[in-house]
């Protein structure tokens, strides 16, 4: 592996049909901007962890769908340590292929920013 390769390690996936479930119906937290929805919930474990949900309606080939996720697996490499330990789920939304980089990077920081936001909120009640 190249030196400074940051991976994507097991521990912060979700890798689970049944931890998607958990947060597909207990989502305490979902934000939506033009090109992502995310859902979050409280994780059973003392880390935040990720999982991506890029469907071919939202991105036809699988070049676009990999850009994609990649894109966002960076994002939340660099959000990961000011995230609470929540479950994470990412959906694509339509024309999200069609954006890019640098606009997707933009909208999951907002929306990175929009979550603390919301946990520090939800905590001090």
């Amino acid at each position: 592996m190249c030196a400074g390769v940051t991976r994507f390690p097991r521990r912060v996936r979700l890798t689970e049909p049944v931890d998607y479930e958990r947060v597909f119906k207990r989502c305490r937290y979902r934000l939506t901007d033009r090109w992502f929805t995310l859902l979050a919930n409280s994780s059973p474990l003392d880390r935040p962890r990720l999982g991506l949900a890029i469907s071919k309606k939202v991105a036809r080939d699988a070049v676009a769908r990999n850009r994609i996720k990649r894109v966002i697996r960076e994002s939340f490499r660099h959000w990961q340590t000011q995230l609470d330990t929540l479950d994470i789920v990412i959906l694509g939304r339509a024309g999200v292929a069609t954006q890019p980089n640098k606009a997707l990077d933009a909208a999951l920081e907002k929306l990175w920013t929009q979550l603390i936001e919301k946990c520090a909120g939800s905590s001090s009640n």
